[in-house]
């Protein structure tokens, strides 16, 4: 169990498994080594938890140097232009996984399913465009999660092929803030929090250029991200992603704080025996409060050179191909009949709650308006922006 929460023997294990030696820049083994010692010290994994944080950092490591390494064999990689990404963000449980999805079947666009988050590095077999291996790991993971957790899946289902969050590449840089929601370590917050934002989402751009380049290049086309953990992170965002087309989703923090407590939850029944929903409660609230004030600044400092569309969470419900067309409109691209077709054809299969609803409340988070006001400083920022 020691050498799991060692840093030289994690560094040697990944090594050993892809082969390889060279990491490239090995700035991030401090947070690897944060990120370990603090999940030995202040985390108690159950056996299934422990055995993901220890598959995880494998992953993550591997990963990366099957990524080195490739960049070293095909420099062109590094040519890849994503500068010009379609985003969606806002604070968890705004539909923001629906938009991105509905997005994702647009014509011209490119999708970023859970196979390519999982490992954006061939496996050592793979034939150029035939990722069978990747894609069989991610079905091992939705399988999983579909037998042994129906409170996750109901929450957020998780599909091989389907588009996932950005916030996985960014991951594989460790030294990013959002390692801490599913590491909930008090003192690894404090220490990200201090650290500088800007080298997690080069990292991703560099596997974004390397997706892209196993796909051909870019052919016109433009990625699809989304990832709630952009909120405060507008910075990095707009300097990795310059020319990128940004759709943010405002709803009551009131309903979207139990939500996404409920939802987190569902995500530590695979990683701990017991979690108090009251520290749940909390730490919610330590994350994202300085987060969204963090947003709200950037928002002010940022706003001309942000390409920015704002939409309510009722106007998904409502019409989310209409807020899908004025965002392609935002990004240069003219909605024609067969993307229209696409994405009806998509919200027809894709009906919202369809594996169940789940109850919770504010209450058994110990949520409380004045915490979310002394947090937040606001129940919702939405009428500022629309």
């Amino acid at each position: 169990m020691e050498a799991a929460y060692d840093l030289n023997s994690v560094l040697a294990a990944a090594r050993e498994e892809a082969g390889l030696r060279d990491y490239g820049d090995l700035g991030f083994t401090e947070a690897l080594a944060k990120l370990l010692g603090c999940a030995r010290d202040d985390l108690r994994f159950s056996d299934t938890g422990f055995m993901a944080f220890k598959a995880n950092i494998h992953r993550w490591l591997v990963n990366r140097l099957r990524y080195v390494d490739g960049v070293k064999a095909n420099p062109a990689v590094l040519d890849e232009d994503v500068s010009d990404p379609i985003i969606v963000l806002g604070m968890p449980r705004c539909g923001t996984t629906k938009m991105q999805r509905l997005l994702s079947a647009t014509p011209g666009t490119i999708a970023l399913p859970l196979w390519m988050t999982q490992n954006p590095a061939p496996f050592p077999d793979e034939k150029p465009g035939n990722p069978a291996g990747r894609i069989a790991f991610a079905r091992a993971i939705q399988e999983a999660q579909r037998a042994n957790n129906p409170e996750f899946l109901a929450s957020h289902e998780r599909t091989a092929e389907q588009a996932e969050e950005d916030s996985d590449l960014l991951l594989f840089a460790i030294d990013y803030l959002m390692i801490f929601i599913v590491h909930p370590s008090d003192a690894l917050l404090e220490w990200l929090r201090k650290r500088p934002r800007l080298p997690a989402y080069e990292m991703q751009r560099k596997l974004l250029q390397y997706l892209q380049w196993q796909q051909g290049g870019k052919r016109g086309r433009h990625w699809v991200l989304k990832n709630p953990g952009h909120i405060g992170q507008l910075d990095a965002l707009s300097t990795v992603y310059p020319k990128a087309t940004i759709l943010h989703l405002h709803r009551d923090l009131r309903t979207v704080l139990p939500s996404y407590c409920q939802l987190i939850r569902a995500i530590y029944l695979d990683l701990f025996d017991d979690y108090d929903p009251r520290r749940i409660g909390r730490q919610t609230l330590a994350y994202w409060g300085p987060e969204f004030r963090r947003h709200r600044m950037q928002r002010e400092e940022l706003q001309g050179r942000l390409n920015i569309v704002d939409a309510p969470y009722q106007a998904v419900l409502d019409d989310a191909i209409g807020v899908a067309s004025e965002l392609l409109a935002r990004a240069g691209i003219t909605m024609t009949e067969e993307m229209e077709s696409a994405l009806e054809q998509w919200q027809a299969e894709n009906v919202q709650h369809k594996h169940g609803k789940p109850s919770y409340s504010m209450e058994e988070f110990g949520l409380e308006d004045d915490a979310i006001l002394a947090a937040f400083d606001t129940f919702d920022e939405g009428e500022d922006w629309t």
